[in-house]
């Protein structure tokens, strides 16, 4: 048992709050050394910024250096940021780590001692199963409906974070519609998918002329929005010169139309997800500070399905219902033979997988529908024949969105080169990134979103 269980409270009851031990941080020499530091939400981010829970005057502290979360089946978790100088943990440095009682962090020339407290308190996580249409009874979603539950009434901008199909779309308009700006509007804007040219356009709206091609005023999506919401998907890719724009939409509610110099006053809500790690696009400098704070008044990270297998066979049965009929259900085989390999697949594509996976088993002859047999299938190619046939190459599957087949097929690349990278290297990230040709940073990234042994 890792030493950081012992921080854990044993299980509450189904449907209420899991508790967990209180806990500080204590600085160890320097001019604060004895002063301690209560740890008081689920979240606690320490760095030498400003907007920071614990800010360090510390020059060798990157500006979010790094995140210390309760978990309720870790304990403690401490988490690098993309920080310039790194994370150690008693003399290592870590990308995650569980915290156990007593660790020592280094954080540039600054270190901490991590000390359980006497009391304990409780980590929220909702009574549901489900927001909407958001499906879970894992301890992981129920933490996300509990956030959804408490924010999704109020007027706070909400940031959603995630890896690639877990499902911040669907739960923004589920945010949406459980506010009470329901009745109104509710408009999506990929910020990954607009050219550079057109996003200021598409958020802001022109006037005639302000362009080639503005052959009439056009309102953007503020003003499209008016009494309901905006979804600002990959919010992460927003151009530089556009996140300032963006800032005085959300301190001033008001918009200004490319080619105008009218001030335009919007009522609307504010709700974004990205599947960048925008603390470390923040200590690069490619994403504002304060940009950053506004749009994460309250942050829900979606987690990824390898987290949450126990909620595989729930969705499973929805998505066969959703998809093609009420009475599909009738039609699995025996799904409890086919868990194993289920849980197995690390699911890059996330709960979206899963969907198309159960959609395809479906058009398939065979019944009963088995779902191993046609994960099995999919992973050995038999949908890309004709991949085979061009000189080998990775399987994949035409049934698949280009844009989310080809992110699944790089995903999976670099999950088994960077494995194997890091098992030559006995796990030693800056061998590794030397030895792949890349920046440590980047491999560090890599290792926290693939879960790799390093």
């Amino acid at each position: 048992m890792n030493d950081s269980q012992t921080l854990l409270v044993p299980p509450a009851a189904d449907g209420a709050p899991a508790r967990i031990r209180r806990a500080s941080l204590r600085f160890a020499g320097g001019p604060q050394d004895g002063r301690a530091v209560p740890i008081p939400g689920d979240a606690f981010t320490i760095g030498s910024g400003p907007g920071c829970d614990l800010r360090l005057e510390d020059g060798a502290v990157s500006r979010r250096h790094c995140r210390i979360a309760a978990d309720a089946g870790l304990g403690y978790t401490i988490e690098d940021l993309g920080s310039t100088n790194g994370t150690f943990v008693d003399g290592v440095r870590v990308a995650r780590a569980c915290l156990a009682p007593g660790a020592e962090l280094q954080l540039g020339g600054t270190r901490l001692s991590f000390s359980p407290l006497d009391g304990d308190r409780e980590l929220e996580r909702s009574g549901a199963t489900s927001f909407g249409r958001v499906l879970g009874s894992s301890p992981a979603m129920r933490r996300v409906f509990w956030a959804a539950e408490t924010y999704a009434p109020t007027e706070a901008t909400i940031m959603l974070t995630g890896e690639t199909g877990t499902g911040k779309e669907v739960m923004a308009r589920e945010i949406h519609l459980h506010s009470p700006r329901r009745a109104g509007p509710f408009r999506v804007i990929d910020c990954a998918a607009l050219s550079r040219e057109l996003v200021e356009s598409e958020l802001f709206g022109h006037v005639k002329g302000a362009f080639t091609g503005a052959a009439a005023d056009r309102a953007g999506a503020f003003e499209a929005a008016e009494g309901g919401t905006v979804f600002l998907d990959e919010v992460g890719d927003l151009p530089p010169d556009l996140q300032p724009k963006l800032l005085r939409v959300l301190e001033n509610r008001e918009v200004r139309r490319v080619g105008s110099n009218e001030v335009r006053k919007v009522d609307v809500r504010i709700v974004c997800a990205t599947n960048k790690r925008l603390d470390e696009e923040v200590n690069a400098g490619r994403f504002r500070e304060d940009l950053f704070y506004r749009l994460s008044v309250v942050s829900v990270e979606m987690p990824p399905l390898r987290r949450r297998p126990e909620d595989i066979p729930e969705l499973v049965r929805a998505f066969a219902r959703d998809l093609h009929g009420a009475d599909a259900e009738r039609e699995l085989g025996d799904l409890a033979a086919a868990l194993p390999a289920l849980r197995r697949h690390p699911w890059p594509g996330n709960v979206r997988e899963l969907r198309n996976l159960v959609d395809r088993a479906f058009y398939a002859p065979r019944r009963p529908v088995d779902l191993a047999a046609c994960l099995a299938a999919g992973l050995r190619g038999a949908p890309a024949a004709a991949a085979g046939a061009e000189g080998g190459g990775a399987a994949f599957d035409p049934s698949l969105p280009f844009k989310e087949e080809k992110a699944r097929l790089v995903d999976d690349f670099e999950r088994r080169y960077f494995a194997e990278v890091l098992r030559r290297n006995g796990g030693n990230i800056t061998r590794s990134a030397r030895e792949a040709g890349i920046e440590r940073a980047y491999l560090q990234r890599l290792v926290k979103k693939f879960g790799l042994n390093a």
